[in-house]
């Protein structure tokens, strides 16, 4: 028997999926914003730094929720 209820297993879950959200989409946005051939890298780039935290803050709460529903 797992020491984490299943709320907190899928949050953690979420969580690394969130970090790793985040990393790939910072680093995409610092590629764009040196794009010389993009329109307007700026606003894109400023897209995805936010879309990244959003990332960083619903994927461990959809976890949270998810988890129990898939453990039953």
């Amino acid at each position: 028997m797992s020491p984490f209820s299943p709320a907190i297993t899928g949050a953690l879950i979420g969580a690394v999926l969130g970090i790793v959200s985040y990393i790939g989409l910072r680093i995409l946005a610092n590629r764009i914003e040196t794009l010389n051939n993009a329109e307007d890298p700026k606003t894109t780039a400023k897209a995805l730094r936010i879309a990244a935290l959003a990332d960083l803050v619903v994927f461990p709460v959809v976890g949270f929720f998810i988890g129990p529903v898939l453990a039953n």
